[in-house]
């Protein structure tokens, strides 16, 4: 639910104050380089690990769909490990285990990613499987059908789960222009009804080498594997990428509700708040807002609502930001006659910090929390291939450690600012989930 870049190494292992501190732990080391027909490779030499991560990337994801192709770039990256001429389907997951490797992909808004982490002895071989997938899917319709149930069954599997289909509906709520508001899995009627031909259109469109970023972290040896990537990608013809119009969500001004039942045992309340893209400098004090207010058990809204008030049985704050304007999430799990109850607590918790302020601890150990996150995403080599990946498709390989820097930037003044600026009844949007037959919130009828 949340996004939060993160740092390679731990800060706080040299201390976490407000002492001058290096932030280019994850990019140091990277040797960037971009082949003739546009293709990126990062390269990151990391030892005395005995493997190595390698990510292929494509700057696609749901961003790029308009309705009537919601999901495809899902849908896609479920195929490019379903068979090539070469490699049968099954094979492609038989041979990166054989190597004692494994693979997976994801999908998100903004890109979409397909890696193997393998011994790194074995690099070559990882790279020739990951290059003929994502080269030459056979997109047989055959299997494009077989594909469409199993990502139907994930579909239902999210709504099966309270939590997501809450998160799902809030996205909703609150984004009704913005692609946000789509599930990055899709509808189910268009997953239904996909084609090879439809695939196939989408691939030519953003599988170009200018569209393409290969990561890989890990014990080798740079020049080899920039040799080796150019030697299997060189041969690539760029072409222009060609992008649909994503309308901006217009600026909310009333408060929104959405309530809604089923055969559940115990209620779940969200709040969304309209908030900046990470580019902008208020992400980070929202992002020390978010822990603050709902970061572990010392957290302002588990203190009074879960071990004062004992209203709920937990709650917790998080940050989305993404490449557009995102949503500072409040989540909380429980009895339904308590929904109103909470409501007003989060939003008397939301004001008492904005005219009282916050304590310099507060400030410390929140900004502690949130690098945090970024360190235990960087304990692996698959980890650090993301992060560099992943802000490489948003623009710049480094913006991680910028991210970072900027969180020790952020004083109680901007905190205090964040709150009373985004966290406004006006930007609020609240979804409930009860179970079937309960008394219907007052909140935001």
């Amino acid at each position: 639910m949340s996004h939060r870049p993160g740092s390679a190494f731990p800060l706080s292992a040299r201390g976490a104050s407000d002492e001058a501190h290096d932030f280019d732990f994850l990019a140091s080391d990277v040797q960037r380089h971009v082949l003739p027909n546009g293709l990126t490779i990062l390269v990151k030499e990391v030892y005395p690990a005995s493997v190595v991560g390698l990510s292929i990337w494509s700057r696609v994801g749901s961003l790029d769909e308009v309705d009537a192709n919601a999901g495809i770039s899902h849908f896609l990256e479920h195929m490019l490990f379903k068979g090539t001429p070469r490699r049968p389907v099954g094979r492609i997951a038989q041979e990166v285990h054989s190597i004692g490797g494994y693979l997976n992909g994801f999908t998100s808004y903004d890109c979409t990613c397909y890696w193997i982490v393998s011994p790194s002895r074995c690099f070559s071989t990882a790279l020739d499987i990951e290059v003929d997938a994502i080269l030459n899917p056979l997109l047989d319709p055959d299997e494009i059908a077989r594909e469409a149930q199993v990502i139907v069954e994930e579909l239902k599997m999210y709504e099966d789960k309270p939590d997501s289909y809450l998160y799902q509906k809030l996205m909703a709520t609150a984004f009704q222009t913005h692609r946000y508001g789509r599930p990055v899995i899709g509808f189910e009627s268009v997953v239904q009804a996909m084609t090879a031909e439809q695939l196939e259109a989408h691939y030519r469109r953003f599988y170009r080498p200018n569209n393409l970023c290969v990561a890989v972290v890990g014990d080798i040896e740079a020049a080899r594997v920039i040799a080796e990537i150019e030697a299997q990608l060189g041969h690539l013809q760029p072409g222009e990428v060609m992008r649909d119009g994503l309308a901006p969500e217009p600026v909310q001004v009333t408060a929104r509700g959405c309530h809604l039942e089923g055969d559940i045992t115990t209620a779940h309340l969200q709040m969304g708040f309209h908030t900046p893209s990470v580019f902008h400098d208020d992400a980070h004090a929202c992002d020390i807002l978010s822990s603050i207010l709902g970061e572990g058990r010392s957290s302002r809204l588990y203190r009074r609502l879960r071990e004062r008030d004992g209203m709920v049985t937990g709650v917790s704050a998080s940050l989305f930001a993404g490449s557009h304007p995102g949503l500072f999430v409040i989540d909380a799990t429980l009895p339904p006659d308590r929904v109103d109850d909470a409501f007003e607590a989060v939003q008397q918790e939301i004001d008492r910090l904005s005219q009282e302020g916050v304590q310099e601890h507060e400030l410390v150990k929140a900004r502690n929390a949130v690098e945090a996150g970024h360190v235990f995403s960087q304990e692996t080599v698959e980890g650090q291939g993301r992060q560099l990946g992943y802000h490489e498709m948003l623009g710049d390989y480094r913006l991680a450690e910028q991210y970072v820097e900027r969180l020790y930037r952020v004083t109680a003044d901007d905190v205090v600012r964040a709150a009373r600026t985004y966290l406004t009844p006006q930007r609020c949007n609240l979804v409930t989930y009860r179970p079937r037959g309960a008394v219907s919130p007052r909140s935001l009828a």
